[in-house]
């Protein structure tokens, strides 16, 4: 018997059990990851299955994983998938028909610590190799985005590249405010206020200008407690310049210092939700590579500690707030039995005399090595990457003070 389970990564509540999981899962277990990214030429007419076949029947794994996870790789998939996270867990009874869990993910973006470019397909047998996934549902931030339309507003949430529009959030979070600002009918109180301006043109608009910022002032507010209900800490607003603007200076500080982008406008105010996700992932990616570059920046001012062996010191003497490091991380380093890392063998004996140090991947040990020391990990992409390989030796550190 097989047990197969999809999430979809913006429901929070199904994000949770799932982490939860994905930390209980014990050995051995198959992990894969493949880009399945059809736009791809490497990806045409799903060539990514073949490669993921082979890569699973070279693990040697158990034959009731093996087709567990065969099975699962012929199922269909999101156009949207960029990469496909599996987890095959070994029966917890060696009995005939004893179940396989597969856990399949398809996620809408790539992941770090994973090299799956160009065809290349990351497998393992044993050890549950969770970090790249973890990593991504701890670190990446939730973005709301409140669409300002001409006749009224939507809202909605984007996490790990899919989108959901929250048509009841405002409901939930204050009935009574939430009924003010739906019952507002522009169209309506137009025809009224026309009426009784009498032909009176400044009068009519000076009540209509009241009214809008009224209204303005109420969204401003639901929008506040949404967004603390939420958990969410960056803002986009979608919509007219002017609009976007004055809804910015109604929000309260607090809520202004979250606003990551002002977006223009969609044609058709019933535009569907992805196309939405068109519109701002472009301006989500420029505002996360502007990040990027702005902590390298912190990196010189400060300033910080660079190359692999200071920055592991650094790293292992509890002195770094955060530590940059490559999207593509392909560096191998040393490890003491102890558990110390260090770029060389002969770097690795001074932290550990007498000792037999080991060659492991860096990006194996990395999560764990930054939850040990209470650091902050980022992977930088792009052209930050390029720069943190040039000028920086592959590794950075901002140090705690």
């Amino acid at each position: 018997m097989i047990v197969r389970k999809e999430v979809r990564m913006i429901d929070r509540e199904a994000v949770q059990q799932l982490r939860a999981e994905l930390s209980e899962l014990q050995p051995p277990v198959l992990s894969l990851y493949i880009e399945v990214d059809p736009t791809r030429p490497e990806n045409e007419r799903r060539a990514w299955v073949l490669r993921a076949r082979n890569a699973v029947k070279a693990l040697a794994a158990p034959v009731e994983i093996e087709q567990a996870v065969l099975q699962a790789l012929e199922a269909e998939i999101a156009p949207e998938a960029r990469t496909l996270a599996l987890f095959a867990a070994a029966p917890a009874t060696e009995r005939k028909g004893a179940t396989v869990a597969v856990t399949r993910l398809p996620l809408h973006i790539n992941l770090p610590l994973v090299d799956i470019r160009n065809g290349r397909v990351e497998a393992r047998w044993g050890e549950p190799y969770i970090a790249p996934l973890i990593y991504a549902l701890d670190q990446y931030e939730r973005t709301a985005v409140v669409w300002l339309r001409g006749e009224g507003w939507r809202f909605f949430e984007v996490f790990l590249g899919e989108i959901v529009e929250h048509t009841d959030v405002f409901r939930s979070v204050e009935a009574d405010l939430w009924q003010q600002v739906t019952q507002f009918d522009p169209r309506r109180l137009r025809e009224a206020l026309r009426a009784q301006a009498m032909g009176n043109r400044d009068r009519f608009a000076r009540r209509m200008e009241n009214i809008a910022v009224r209204y303005l002032q109420r969204l401003a507010e639901l929008t506040e407690r949404a967004l603390d209900h939420l958990r969410v800490r960056r803002l986009v607003l979608l919509g007219r310049e002017e609009a976007t603007k004055q809804f910015a200076d109604l929000l309260p500080r607090s809520v202004r210092q979250m606003i990551v982008a002002h977006v223009a406008d969609l044609p058709h105010p019933d535009a569907a939700p992805a196309h939405v996700l068109a519109k701002v992932m472009p301006v989500l990616e420029q505002v996360e590579q502007t990040h990027e570059q702005s902590l390298l920046e912190q990196v010189v001012r400060q300033p910080g500690v660079w190359g692999v062996d200071p920055t592991l010191n650094a790293l292992q003497e509890g002195r770094l707030s955060l530590l940059i490091a490559p999207w593509y991380l392909d560096a191998q380093v040393w490890m003491t039995p102890e558990g110390l890392l260090a770029a060389s063998r002969e770097q690795a004996v001074l932290l550990a005399p007498d000792s037999d140090p080991q060659p492991v991947a860096l990006r194996d040990v990395l999560v764990d090595a930054c939850v040990a020391f209470a650091t902050r990990l980022e992977f930088v992409t792009g052209a930050a990457q390029e720069r943190l390989i040039r000028d920086f030796n592959g590794l950075a550190g901002i140090f705690r003070w």
